[in-house]
């Protein structure tokens, strides 16, 4: 089977499982009900645009149509399998199976009297954190805010920041960063 048939098979099975007839899917991805019919029966090739929309239109991932085996389990992450790096007590765990997606998740677990950095660092892009245990200081470009579990914050674009660890009990945080950059 040719990629042009793969693709377009992928396609079909896609739109059946989100229970859609040929005209909904192509009217929500700007092609005629006839281009759409010739892709997924493998007698039209796509442009990367049109999968593009198709992708849009079906919520899945451009890339899924063109692996060989589109399992969900490619993107399960088991907790005994998590990336880890540790470095002076500080553990990162990587929570995204990969950096291919637009967002990366991470959880950052600081001992007691530990930090991030010694000098707070920024980077592009966006990062959301969430406090999951303990209390924690975040030094946010010129600010130092004080962050209980529950708490949640939002680090814009390359702002400088740290976190400090200045109890006597372990943080948990977890926190999301587009584009990846871990």
């Amino acid at each position: 089977m040719d990629l042009a048939s793969q693709i377009g098979q992928k396609i079909r099975n896609c739109r059946i499982e989100k229970k859609m007839t040929v005209k909904d899917l192509a009217a929500q991805a700007q092609i005629t009900a006839s281009m759409l019919s010739q892709i997924e029966h493998g007698q039209a090739t796509p442009s990367l645009n049109t999968i593009r929309l198709l992708s849009i239109a079906l919520d899945r991932p451009i890339y899924r149509f063109f692996l060989n085996d589109p399992d969900i389990q490619h993107d399960i992450v088991r907790k005994t399998n998590r990336k880890q790096i540790i470095d002076q007590g500080i553990h990162y765990e990587i929570l995204t199976p990969d950096m291919n997606g637009a967002i990366e998740m991470m959880q950052l677990t600081l001992p007691a009297g530990s930090v991030s950095c010694q000098t707070p660092l920024g980077h592009k892009g966006e990062e959301v954190a969430l406090i999951q245990e303990g209390a924690v200081e975040l030094t946010l470009g010129t600010e130092i805010c004080l962050l209980h579990a529950g708490d949640s914050v939002r680090i814009k674009n390359e702002i400088k920041h740290k976190w400090s660890n200045t109890s006597q009990q372990r943080v948990i945080i977890l926190f999301a960063v587009t584009p990846p950059s871990f």
